[in-house]
């Protein structure tokens, strides 16, 4: 039933899309009545026909649904498939703390009360998603769809079955009107016409293999011109694939036949078209035949009854009716050629009124921020004291002033992050650039600073505020003629212990530099270290890169187009969601925060999250996470289940359940915690959702966040387009 709904639904705002584009049609039209041809007032009918019958339409932010607000919300084509919304079971409400953790676990126990949620989450699976009025009505449409396509193909059947029993017309007098009829309309292929008792009047038949039906009784009582007018004007239907039009709009109204409008949409399309036909034979035939053929369509008129049997169900018709004879006969009775340029600017009308209704409304991102060259560094998250970078480059451009890096490093001693601190409520000493390195027991940083630290801040106090560290000065040391002024300082451990760092200061070219660090190098090391101190070249940003670093912060947009590069596709990242959720920060991962890694391999693969609040709800949580992984997703499909990875490493894995949101296939996990049966008893239970697009896998995890929220939120997500920071 939801399939058969969300197809229901599509259909109605499809129908009400067209219906819009019909409206603006109608207007214009009546304003240009005069301006364009009878053959462009037909075409345009074909831009309604188009959106009733194309089921996906392109996005342009031109379309008219974009100017409309309220079309670009509810008349998408993909805003009807997105009514799955279902009832969930249990919010979460872990604190944001632990929120990268979020996919933690192991081996699921059968006899915790997580198991019963599941239970009762895959029960509600079997209850549509869709309103019982949704339901009723669906079905109502669909035996009506039924109904009016067995009608149109029946007759269809009986018009080619008929065709065996009508008598093909030899009369001489006939087959030669019509070959000269076709020589001038240029119709190359043979054109038969039968008799028989049919219909009252003559018509033509047969989409791929076309014949002209006409009663022995018309064409021996018209004249041989009166004959060639009737003639042409059939072959002008064959020429202007009529009869494939006609049978598009019957197809058309049948899927639509619960609209009115469309009803009279398709007699108007039907009315143009015959007026068209006519233009098109005037064409032909040229401005001194207008009043004969006049004449003709008069006397051939009084000779076919309007009770006549109606030859085309569904198909247009009525085209013999008093008031469309009347419009018919002041077309031909005014008809002149028109200009090459009034054409040539109807087609260009025409154009610009497809490209603008023929679209649906442009997603916007919701990345308002600027993408140029020149503001890549504006903080997306809003100003914060401390940031952190996984690499040289960016900590230059963070710093807000030179600075100089080591060209020299000791054996096995790598670099692993850059910190940048700002902040106006901290010691002046405390601003600068950190740089952290690791090697074989050791670990030291590096601190450039515009103001030198006092004595005092070098101190370790106590959370009262109270010093507990003791400085000694040692020896200075010299380095490329500078003095390295050499302090120890010792800090009681709660154990008992004293601890002992070593701390080397230099001045150099107006900067503070300091090197720090437990366990570190002996001197003859901290002088190579110093002396080859410069600044960053191309070869050493290379070097200053971390790529194993657990967790990257993304600041910008400069990061955020780097770490694209990382993860290989360009992410999904709006700033802001449904409910007053905002974007407070990003970050680039490893896959064990995603889902349970595979293998080594596995675990090391890249994903990009994004945090989500709510100011007016402190509590709740919403994760947004991406990976380039389709196994994922493939193997919910299998095993119905996605496997998490416990705090202590061990895998467990969750129930999961499919749903149709926004015409995405979406599975949603049964209440879980975020470590299984390590969790607390008062752990609130995680919700989340993934769904694949490409070969990008989407996750979105909710703490605390109510069940319709999570489907609001879930139904942008789906929507939403990857960000190009290339424009």
């Amino acid at each position: 039933m939801d399939i058969l709904g969300n197809v229901f639904l599509w259909m109605c705002y499809t129908s009400l899309g067209a219906s819009l584009v019909a409206i603006l049609l109608v207007a214009m039209k009546k304003g240009v009545r005069q301006a364009i041809s009878w053959r462009m007032h037909h075409l345009l009918w074909f831009i309604v026909l188009a959106r009733l019958m194309i089921p996906v339409l392109p996005e342009s932010s031109f379309s008219l649904f974009t100017w409309i607000s309220w079309a670009s919300t509810s008349m998408s084509v993909e805003q009807p498939l997105s009514f799955s919304v279902e009832p969930l079971l249990q919010t979460n409400t872990q604190s944001p703390a632990v929120i990268p953790d979020v996919s933690h676990g192991s081996e699921h126990n059968e006899n915790t009360p997580i198991q019963t949620e599941a239970v009762k989450a895959e029960g509600m699976t079997a209850v549509s998603s869709h309103p019982a009025y949704i339901q009723i009505m669906s079905v109502v449409w669909l035996i009506g769809v039924v109904i009016l396509l067995a009608r149109l193909f029946t007759y269809l059947y009986n018009m080619h079955t008929k065709e065996r029993f009508l008598m093909r017309v030899t009369d001489e007098r006939v087959t030669t009107i019509m070959n000269a009829c076709r020589e001038k309309f240029g119709v190359k292929r043979q054109m038969p016409v039968y008799t028989g008792t049919l219909a009252k009047g003559p018509l033509i038949s047969g989409i791929f293999s076309p014949w002209v039906y006409c009663p022995r009784d018309v064409y021996q009582s018209l004249s041989d011109a009166e004959l060639y007018h009737v003639f042409a004007h059939e072959l002008a239907h064959h020429k202007r694939k009529d009869l494939l039009w006609s049978l598009l709009g019957s197809l058309a109204l049948a899927i639509h036949w619960m609209n009115p409008l469309v009803w009279v949409w398709i007699r108007k399309m039907k009315a143009d078209m015959e007026l068209a036909c006519d233009e098109y034979v005037l064409e032909i035939l040229g401005e001194k035949e207008a009043i004969s053929y006049g004449m003709t369509l008069l006397s051939f008129a009084r000779q076919i009854s309007e009770k006549r049997p109606m030859p085309y169900p569904l198909y247009f018709h009525h085209s013999h009716h008093i008031d469309q004879m009347k419009r018919r006969i002041q077309m031909i009775s005014t008809f002149k050629k028109g200009s090459a340029k009034l054409s040539a600017l109807a087609i260009v009308c025409g154009l610009v009124i497809s490209a603008i209704t023929l679209t649906n409304a442009a997603e916007p991102s919701t990345l308002q921020i600027p993408v140029k060259q020149d503001e890549k560094m504006r903080p997306l998250f809003g100003g914060t004291p401390v940031k952190g970078t996984n690499r040289l480059e960016k900590a230059e451009k963070l710093a807000g002033f030179p600075f100089k890096v080591p060209s020299y490093l000791p054996r096995e001693v790598t670099y692993q992050s850059s910190n940048i601190y700002h902040s106006e409520e901290s010691e002046p000493s405390n601003n600068g650039v950190f740089h952290f390195f690791r090697g074989p027991g050791t670990s030291f940083k590096i601190v450039t600073s515009t103001v030198e630290r006092t004595q005092g801040s070098l101190h370790v106090k106590s959370e009262d505020g109270s010093i507990i560290s003791t400085l000694s000065a040692e020896e200075d040391l010299s380095a490329n003629g500078k003095t390295v002024k050499v302090i120890k300082r010792k800090t009681p451990s709660d154990d008992g212990s004293v601890d002992q760092d070593s701390l080397y200061f230099w001045k150099d070219e107006g900067l503070y530099n300091s090197i720090e660090g437990y366990d570190l190098l002996e001197n003859e090391e901290i002088v190579k270290v110093i002396e080859s101190f410069q600044a960053p070249s191309e070869e050493l940003r290379k070097r200053y890169v971390n790529y194993d670093l657990l967790n990257n912060d993304i600041l910008d947009l400069d990061d955020l187009e780097y770490f694209s590069e990382m993860i290989g596709f360009a992410p999904v990242f709006p700033l802001d969601l449904p409910s007053g959720y905002k974007a407070t920060d990003a970050y680039v991962n490893k896959k064990l925060n995603f889902s349970y890694p595979e293998n080594e391999e596995d675990k090391h693969k890249r994903t990009i999250h994004i945090m989500f609040e709510n100011p007016e709800k402190p509590k709740t949580i919403v994760l947004f996470a991406q990976i380039k992984d389709k196994s994922i997703v493939e193997n919910m499909r299998k095993t119905k289940k996605v496997p998490f990875e416990r705090i202590d490493g061990a895998k467990f894995e969750v129930p999961v359940t499919s749903l149709n949101i926004s015409g995405q296939e979406v599975f949603r996990t049964v209440p879980y915690k975020v470590d299984d049966t390590l969790s607390s008893p008062t752990e609130k239970y995680n919700h989340t959702y993934f769904w694949l697009k490409g070969d990008i896998c989407y996750k979105v995890t909710f703490k605390e966040v109510e069940a319709e929220v999570q489907q609001q939120v879930v139904a942008a997500l789906v929507k939403e387009k990857a960000i190009d920071l290339k424009k």
